[in-house]
């Protein structure tokens, strides 16, 4: 690859932790710096990081580089961009010049990743090492955890099942890594015991089914391993026909 605009997209944002979660886990990238990018200059920044750490060579090539001991810089793009800016991570096998970047198992500065939430792109999901299990896993940043814990809490305590059952529903639906797929679960526990016996009855007396089931019937049943489905089979594939595309629609 060499022409910026062939850069390929993840197909989803779970896509994306999973590409992450393998470059680290299974590729030895140690260090890490995350940005967005303007959207209508993707390209010259795509360029301008390739100048600066080649990050579009191909994969013999980045072999090659560290097999001579240089640092071998990835980078991944979001699925899309979002308020005129692309999120990207750009990961290295060393510290990249020039670049403000951390180790990926320094606790205080843990590779975060974002997700598009009250209009901007907010951190949101947070890779780190599972001493128990001894893998690397995606968890959900401690004040999005909280908030998404506070507010199931506050439509259990006050018998609010039609928003309880959305964010119910909105909980399922978050990318499913063990250390995610545990958080929720353990949102899901904490909401039964403030339910107490109130899970069985409706306000007009008994359930003849309650409205949650269903809900907690769709969630996973058991986390997403390291490999999902990443590239796109169908345009946009490429950072290129995307920005084709977007043209043809504003055109």
């Amino acid at each position: 690859m060499k022409d910026p605009a062939d850069f390929p997209l993840p197909r989803n944002q779970t896509a994306t932790l999973s590409l992450l979660l393998q470059t680290v886990a299974r590729g030895g990238y140690t260090w890490h710096a995350t940005q967005t990018a303007p959207e209508d200059r993707i390209l010259a920044a795509l360029a301008k990081l390739h100048e600066k750490h080649r990050i579009l060579i191909s994969t013999q090539a980045r072999y090659a580089r560290r097999e001579a001991g240089l640092p071998v810089a990835y980078l991944v793009l979001g699925p899309e961009p979002r308020g005129g800016r692309w999120p990207m991570a750009l990961l290295g096998t060393q510290r990249l010049a020039g670049e403000p970047m951390h180790r990926v198992s320094d606790p205080k500065h843990p590779l975060t990743w974002f997700a598009w939430r009250k209009e901007d792109w907010r951190p949101t999901y947070v890779l780190r090492f599972d001493q128990d299990r001894q893998r690397w896993t995606w968890y959900l940043e401690e004040a999005f955890y909280r908030e998404l814990l506070e507010e199931a809490l506050h439509w259990t305590q006050t018998g609010n099942w039609p928003h309880l059952v959305r964010h119910m529903k909105s909980l399922g639906s978050l990318p499913a890594f063990h250390g995610i797929w545990t958080q929720a679960r353990d949102i899901l526990r904490r909401v039964q015991q403030v339910w107490g016996d109130r899970h069985l009855r409706s306000p007009e007396g008994q359930w003849k089914e309650p409205p949650w089931r269903k809900v907690l019937e769709e969630w996973p049943r058991r986390p997403l391993p390291i490999s999902v489905r990443i590239w796109r089979e169908e345009p946009p594939r490429t950072v290129g026909e995307w920005l084709d595309m977007r043209s043809i629609k504003g055109g």
